[in-house]
């Protein structure tokens, strides 16, 4: 069975983990300073940053590193990162000190130009973020019941997963200050654009409803969710964003296989998108952040009790 996270950080391991980490760090590079060769990518901002290689997912097209302080963009964390080329990460052995390039546009991310520095890093000494190093807990799949709780939704009224049951139910987890577009922000897009297809297509059911629910509870505020709605253009007949207590929406989501890791002020996280039937089972997880729009759309047809109109 898989487990999952459940983390309080401790100070002193912080501490360590500066060590091994300093000196310092290298912010973002101004436009005159990438290079001749550098694309021209519209928005496209690049950082030179260091960290410690951990792991390889999605078949080798992602690479989880922990990271040091981005300046002026994102605290230190352990984040999973697509690869440009994944051939860049031939060679790496978990607890290689490294050398990078995150590159970020409005929309996308990645990694690349990856060096060693030579330096091997304990890995013992940095936060937990894998989920075979946490305890067991039952992780729930298409055909079990999606359990009912509670949450608090942007306009401070009290909702229940059971005031649901009848429509075909989208949920994914998400917090407002994610700074990489792939991940949070890229969730928002997707369920933004699944939300105009069901809406504009005469033919699509209309017992449907999306839930983004968020982890990071002291700051997303029901005010801040709605105004966070509201950007996404969050149509409030069949959108709503949420929250709950801190151990109340991890406990939830680990029920997923959610993995949160709090981190000197900021959260790295996996992803999670969980489609469930007008009764409550659930029918589709997606893991990740490969699904389009579409693949959402069809999930929820089918979930509501009709087969997508288009292969």
């Amino acid at each position: 069975m898989k487990s999952c996270p459940f983390v309080r950080l401790f100070s002193v391991a912080f501490l360590a983990v500066g060590l091994l980490l300093a000196p310092g760090c290298r912010r973002e590079q101004p436009p005159s300073a990438r290079g001749a060769d550098e694309p021209s990518v519209p928005g496209l901002r690049t950082f030179e940053v260091r960290g410690v290689y951990k792991r390889l997912e999605d078949e080798g097209r992602t690479i989880v590193v922990y990271h040091e302080e981005i300046p002026g963009f994102m605290m230190a964390m352990t984040m999973p990162i697509p690869l440009k080329n994944p051939a860049d990460a031939a060679g790496l052995e978990p607890g290689d000190q490294i050398h990078f390039r995150l590159c970020v546009t409005e929309d996308s991310d990645w990694m690349d130009r990856i060096r060693k520095t030579g330096v091997k890093i304990d890995l013992t000494t940095l936060p937990k973020d894998d989920p075979a190093e946490w305890v067991d807990v039952e992780i729930l799949g298409p055909g079990d019941l999606l359990p009912d709780q509670t949450f608090t939704n942007q306009f401070g009224d009290i909702i229940a997963l059971s005031d649901f049951r009848g429509r075909a139910l989208a949920l994914t987890f998400f917090f407002t200050r994610c700074p990489l577009p792939t991940y949070c922000p890229q969730m928002s897009r997707f369920f933004a654009e699944a939300q105009r297809q069901l809406l504009a297509d005469a033919t699509a059911p209309t017992n449907w409803q999306l839930l983004c629910l968020s982890f990071d509870p002291a700051i997303d505020t029901p005010a801040v969710l709605k105004g966070y709605a509201g950007a996404y253009g969050c149509d409030t007949n069949h959108w709503l964003f949420a929250t709950s207590g801190e151990e109340e929406i991890e406990a939830f989501g680990r029920q997923f296989d959610l993995t949160l890791v709090r981190e000197d002020g900021s959260i790295s996280h996996n992803l999670r998108t969980v489609i469930a039937d007008p009764e409550g089972r659930i029918q589709t997880v997606f893991t990740n952040n490969l699904w389009q729009p579409e693949d959402l759309v069809k999930a929820i047809r089918r979930a509501a009790g009709e087969e997508a109109s288009k292969p």
